[in-house]
């Protein structure tokens, strides 16, 4: 299939969102599906200080590797249907009150950048400008960046985890232009393959999301793989991105969607991209479905996978829309699993 390069680019906006969420229950409520929050002010403090953790980013080490978790911002979401479309309210209700949590969350995007020595890799990229404002304009990934001291210019690598609208709208700007302009993109060969093709837009129209998600999620496609086709590389599933840097296959939530394995020395570290989605709704629940699972059975047997590898092997992991920074071990709890968050390190 042609990809519609001349096609105007797709733009979301809270107002719209809401009305393609109107027939979702949180419609019934009378609030937006993403809502944004609390903007931080501008500025890292002082002028020539070290910025410190909280200001967007947080720093921690995966062994000799240096990693910062990045923040593309935060809105609210409502849990069912959206992180549980397979569940009632009788089901839901008690596990609400039970972790002290209200039928509308805050849920965030986090953006991990690894520097290894010899290359600095970002995996993933948020919305960039196509939904906001909290999300990914405001303050943003760019903004969060320049306050870790991050230049986009700087970035060599960007690793994708799969083709959803909020992993790879911050390939391009609202103009265009490729907003790591120095870096080589990487995809799994058959995710990219599948985004690329014929089959997206029919399967995605088909699919139980709101409707400006799915002109959203096609959008996407169109608007930001075009531009970084050229440098692009591809990877089988599996297979080594860069030295101590592995796609894990964890297919379900997109045709080909991918966990990312970084290793150095004795540390291991696993971006759980989309297998989980929210601690309590993915780890003490791992059969509930969020919407947007492209193979839901598929994308359950995965998230198990993935889970019980990281709660048997002791694995510090991140979860993508997890409550900043995001970083964590999993735990096994009866049948499913907890949340262990890293503690805070100023």
């Amino acid at each position: 299939m042609e990809i519609g390069m001349t096609k105007p680019r797709t733009t979301l906006t809270r107002r719209s969102v809401f009305r393609a969420g109107a027939g979702l229950a949180v419609a019934a409520m009378g609030t937006s599906l993403l809502t944004p929050v609390s903007a931080q002010a501008e500025g890292a403090g002082q002028a020539g200080a070290e910025p410190l953790n909280g200001d967007g980013f947080y720093r921690f080490k995966i062994g000799d590797f240096q990693a910062t978790v990045i923040s593309d911002g935060s809105g609210q979401i409502p849990i069912r249907p959206i992180l549980a479309m397979n569940v009632s309210e009788a089901e839901l209700a008690p596990v609400l009150k039970t972790n002290f949590m209200q039928p509308v969350i805050q849920i965030t995007n986090n953006i991990l950048v690894v520097d290894t020595g010899r290359e600095r890799i970002l995996v993933d990229s948020g919305f960039g400008e196509k939904l906001g404002p909290s999300f990914g304009s405001f303050p943003g990934l760019e903004a969060n960046l320049r306050r870790a001291g991050i230049a986009s210019e700087s970035i060599d690598l960007v690793v994708t985890s799969h083709g959803h609208l909020d992993h790879i709208g911050g390939f391009v700007t609202k103009s265009g232009a490729v907003a790591f302009p120095k870096a080589q993109f990487v995809f799994v060969d058959t995710e990219w393959n599948y985004w690329t093709g014929s089959r997206f837009e029919s399967e995605v129209n088909s699919s139980p999301m709101p409707d400006l998600f799915k002109k959203g999620t096609i959008g996407a496609a169109r608007d930001s793989l075009p531009p970084v086709a050229a440098r692009s590389r591809f990877v089988k599933q599996g297979g080594e991105i860069t030295t101590g840097v592995n796609y894990i296959a964890a297919p379900g939530h997109s045709p080909s969607h991918a966990t990312i394995l970084f290793t150095s020395g004795k540390d291991q570290f696993i971006h759980m991209g989309d297998i989980a989605h929210n601690p309590v709704t993915s780890l003490q629940h791992p059969n509930w479905s969020p919407i947007f699972d492209y193979d839901p059975a598929q994308a359950i047997k995965s998230r198990k996978a993935i889970l019980d590898r990281v709660a048997t092997d002791r694995i510090m992991v991140m979860g993508y829309h997890f409550p900043f920074p995001a970083i964590g071990h999993v735990v096994r709890r009866d049948t499913a699993y907890r949340w262990e968050a890293t503690q805070w390190i100023w």
